[in-house]
């Protein structure tokens, strides 16, 4: 626990350094927070307002720090909020990974020794730091495999249930919670089978740990249905991954999208993220079978391929993005295989050397690492402009253009606007009046945007190109932009990355 605490300290204190001192603001964690915000503030606070798109739950875990946005404007205008998140599920990481070990049976020093290359890796500490939803997935992923381990070993329920309550925490913060769900549970399966426990055992215990996710999953989908009127709108929506996919904005997928055997090499090559997760499969894979049978191969197996399995359909499908941090989870399940492998070994010389040389492989998957991180010559789709900057004490230059729309609305405060939140959310976050906004998650939004007239000043929208195509306003009136709707006159145009202009609200508009 110590160490758990110290490592998510040290990781917030390193986000701190880069948000705060670099003033690098990543886009998705500041859109976790915006999205929680919105459920405070604004004209229109309701829980709803929290967003079907994503999963909800980090921004669930946001909505405490923003009580405190009066105290600290930094908490929602810099998204400083998510940093102390995926902090504590760093620190959820490494005592659940380190902890496993002990079940292996290992003792202190090498808990600690494994424990510290996991924390120290380039990737896991980058984005322990930086208030995105991965590291958080990676601590509930490491939760629920340590359940399920304590299970296979020592047959707590406790053990069990805890893992099934992890596997729906995972489901609340990423969709590949499902997928692990599914494997770790076949994994259980076969695990218990091999104990020789009877059928009965076999299906309750895949159930249980089965059962919290089935109802975290169940119940996202009926809220779906119940107030955006889809059960799939999380999938279908405008704003969506599928969406956002289909219109070409993904990274290109060359050689990958529609074949599969392209797929699977795609989603194996990024095994390159932390190359020793290849050892610790095959090693747990011959750990599978002979009188070398272990059941904990199983399980960690299960963990390791699920999510690769999903990113798999979806690169083949062309609704993968793939980028880098999608393949995180290399990192913990790697250094879980190589540990188990070694811990296996009975003579205790010779578990000690093995035990080394997991060690130094996981030294040299972490050095790999820092090479992609920095270069990225064969897997890419990385971190590398951010990355390479705070290494070298860059300070960034970030949503300029959205600073100066919202200086102009401050200086205009009776001004009514309507945006589309989908790219605006900076804006919503650091204009001082969130009220004189009316934003996508305002249950009157849709019905302001057909009818404007009397009902707001101006609407703002983005230069339709990218992903701002997708916005709202863009998709009502698709010349806005280019002064092509008649109704409409030129109040502010404000240059950038996603150029903006704000229209004002005149006659014969509907």
């Amino acid at each position: 626990m110590p160490l758990a605490l110290g490592i998510g300290a040290l990781d917030l204190v390193l986000g701190l350094y880069i948000n705060v001192q670099l003033h690098y603001l990543n886009g998705d964690a500041f859109s976790r927070v915006a999205n929680a915000y919105y459920v405070l503030y604004g004209r229109n606070p309701h829980l709803a307002a929290i967003g079907f798109i994503w999963n909800p739950l980090p921004s669930v875990m946001e909505l405490p720090f923003l009580f405190l946005r009066s105290v600290w404007p930094a908490l929602a205008a810099d998204a400083v909020a998510s940093l102390f998140v995926s902090a504590a599920f760093a620190g959820i990481a490494v005592y659940y990974l380190s902890d496993t070990l002990r079940l292996f049976g290992l003792g202190t020093v090498w808990r600690i020794t494994f424990a510290l290359l996991f924390a120290c890796n380039p990737m896991i500490a980058f984005y322990s730091a930086n208030g995105m939803s991965d590291i958080m997935l990676v601590g509930a992923m490491a939760a629920a495999v340590r359940g399920t381990v304590g299970y296979v070993l020592q047959s707590s329920l406790a053990d069990l249930i805890a893992a099934g309550v992890w596997l729906a925490v995972a489901f609340g913060i990423r969709y590949e919670g499902a997928p692990l769900g599914v494997f770790l549970a076949l994994g259980l399966g076969i695990a218990l089978w091999w104990l020789q426990r009877g059928a009965r055992e076999i299906r309750g215990g895949m159930l249980l740990l089965l059962a919290p996710l089935l109802y975290v999953s169940g119940l996202w989908v009926y809220l779906n249905w119940l107030i955006m009127k889809q059960p799939l709108y999380f999938l279908d929506s405008a704003y969506g991954n599928v969406a956002q996919t289909s219109m070409g904005l993904a990274t290109t997928l060359a050689g990958a999208q529609h074949h599969i055997i392209g797929s699977l090499l795609f989603v194996a090559h990024m095994g390159l993220l932390f190359w020793p997760v290849a050892v610790g499969l095959v090693a747990a894979v011959a750990l599978s079978v002979g009188k070398w049978r272990d059941p904990i191969a199983p399980v960690l197996i299960g963990a390791t391929v699920g999510m690769p399995l999903l990113q798999v359909a979806l690169v083949f499908e062309g609704h993968s993005g793939g980028w880098a941090r999608y393949f995180i989870y290399y990192i913990p399940n790697g250094i879980l295989l190589l540990a188990f492998a070694a811990s296996r070994v009975r003579r205790t010389l010779a578990r000690n050397a093995a035990l080394i040389v997991a060690a130094l492989l996981c030294i040299g998957g972490n050095a790999v690492n820092l090479y992609e991180e920095t270069n990225s010559p064969v897997v890419g789709y990385g971190d590398t402009e951010p990355f390479t900057g705070i290494l070298v004490g860059k300070r960034f230059v970030t949503y300029r253009t959205d600073d100066q729309i919202a200086t102009y609305l401050d200086r205009h405060p009776k001004l009514t606007v309507l945006l589309d939140s989908f790219d605006g959310y900076p804006i919503v976050l650091r204009v001082r009046n969130p009220r004189q906004l009316i934003i996508t998650s305002d249950t009157d939004f849709q019905s302001v945007l057909e009818n404007p007239a009397g009902r707001v000043d101006a609407l703002l929208v983005p230069q339709p190109d990218g992903d701002a195509t997708l916005d709202a306003v863009n998709r009502s009136f698709p010349k806005l932009w280019a002064g092509g709707v008649p109704w409409a006159h030129l109040m502010a145009s404000f240059p950038g990355g996603t150029a903006w202009r704000l229209y004002g609200v005149g006659a014969g508009a509907p």
